[in-house]
């Protein structure tokens, strides 16, 4: 037996072991249309945003295949919510920061920091405390749960921190990369601002919000060509998941709920045409929330079928209807309620304005035109109270189709009054989602500790802006 004794053959070998074929540096900019996709698909899938949003906030109601809209949601899909948020959303923009970064663009480091803050913002208004402090470290496998309050408090830096950085005008957005606005810096400003007056408002009943929300006054959105939505194409799978389930994927049961019609119909307010399709004997009925557990879905005696409710209208299921992380028409109403409210100065007057502002220009995004609805007697408010209540039910009615956010801001106004779904297990609308089903198990600790904050790991558990 012999043995070959070869040295000295490494030289090269650094050289000959890269892939010529492959970046051992990935651009910054190629990770933000990902994180901004994955969102928007999350909040408008029908089994999400649909089932657990539009149906909480009972502006969609079910002819069969009721159970998320009487609250038993399925916990896989609740799992998917908060993992695509931590994983593809915030994981991948912390990412993304970094390697801005080390490019020195800080109009990318303020974009990152917009969509984190989204993310967080989101989980926390989702399942109350969340680990934020300790998420998304690799040394750390379990994380601990921050208080909710916490959490907002670095939600609103995270969007202070991006709107100054956006204000240096260091570094661009790659146009071909942003999936909201192209790349304009100057809408990316705008919506770091009005997202942070989103966020005080959610927190307004928590502390004192006036000086923040005076200062963020000129710096947020002016019109719907400011709205922060992701352009959806004409055909799967990168059309609108409301499209691609109900049209495409052949889910009718979609209906609208009797509260949205009713309302809508009160009101004479023309956004019914656009928002429901007429039934089988060509008018708009809705159908409450709730059924399926005694009474049967479909059901001919109750007149809950296929054929007798309105589904959704034709706008709302074309492939290419945006989805809208925040609109002008949301804002208006924010700043209506912040003057209502004496957050902001104004009075009555200024929560006047932007009541109408806000109405129009939902009109608008509907395709229709606001005047002679404006003109209706009864229609505006001379009082706070009055206001109050007028404000938030008009803007749970301008939020139609953002399922999440208009279950999450009914739960923050509790206006219009709704009862909860029929043959529901609980009798309340839900407060808020469970934790996710691995987090006992691979995260015991610091569940436990997050649940004690809140009491339980219930549906019905309130969170601390409720």
């Amino acid at each position: 037996m012999s043995f070959l004794l070869i040295t000295g053959c490494d030289e090269g070998f650094e050289e000959l072991n890269v892939d010529p074929n492959n970046s051992t540096a990935v651009p910054a900019h190629l990770l933000l249309g990902s994180p901004q996709r994955i969102y928007m698909n999350t909040l408008y899938s029908a089994q999400l945003g649909g089932d657990m949003g539009e149906c909480w906030g009972q502006h969609w109601a079910k002819v069969q295949y009721n159970d998320e809209a009487r609250y038993v949601p399925r916990r896989g899909n609740i799992d998917a919510i908060w993992n695509n948020i931590y994983a593809s959303v915030i994981s991948e923009s912390k990412a993304m920061y970094a390697l801005a970064e080390l490019e020195g663009n800080n109009s990318l480091k303020g974009a990152a920091l917009v969509m984190q803050a989204v993310g967080y913002q989101t989980l926390v208004d989702f399942y109350g405390p969340i680990p934020f402090t300790q998420a998304i470290d690799g040394a750390i496998l379990q994380p601990a749960y921050d208080d909710e309050a916490v959490v907002y408090e670095g939600i609103i830096k995270m969007l202070s921190d991006a709107a100054a950085l956006f204000a240096t005008s260091t570094g661009e957005i790659t146009a071909t990369s942003d999936l909201f606005y192209g790349g304009d810096t100057s809408k990316w400003s705008k919506l770091a601002n009005s997202l942070k007056f989103r966020a005080l408002m959610r927190i307004s009943s928590t502390r004192s919000v006036n000086a923040e929300l005076q200062a963020l006054m000129g710096t947020m959105f002016t019109s719907n060509s400011d709205n922060a939505q992701l352009a959806y194409l004409g055909a799967a799978p990168d059309a609108n998941p409301i499209w691609e389930t109900i049209i495409d994927g052949n889910r009718p049961e979609y209906k609208v709920n009797s509260v949205l019609v009713e309302m809508l119909k009160t009101l004479n307010d023309d956004r019914l045409t656009v928002y429901a399709s007429v039934n089988a004997s060509g008018d708009y009925l809705g159908k409450p929330s709730g059924f399926g557990n005694q009474t049967s879905l479909p059901n001919e005696d109750l007149g809950y079928t296929y054929a007798n409710i309105s589904g959704l209208g034709d706008f709302y299921l074309t492939p290419t209807l945006p989805g809208v992380l925040m609109s002008y028409s949301q804002l208006s109403f924010l700043i209506a309620q912040a003057a209502n409210e004496g957050y902001i100065s104004g009075g009555n007057t200024q929560a006047s304005n932007w009541y109408k502002e806000g109405i129009s220009a939902s009109f608008s995004f509907n395709g229709l035109d606001a005047t002679a609805y404006l003109s209706q007697p009864g229609l505006g408010f001379t009082t706070q109270t009055d206001g109050r209540t007028k404000i938030a039910t008009q803007e749970w009615i301008a939020l139609y189709g953002q399922g999440f956010e208009t279950w999450t801001e009914w739960r923050r106004n509790k206006i219009p009054v709704l009862a909860p779904a029929a043959e529901a297990p609980i009798s309340q609308i839900p407060s808020r989602l469970y934790y996710p089903t691995t987090e006992p198990s691979l995260n015991k600790a610091s569940y436990n500790a997050g649940v004690s904050k809140i009491g339980a790991d219930e549906l019905t558990s309130p969170l601390f802006w409720q």
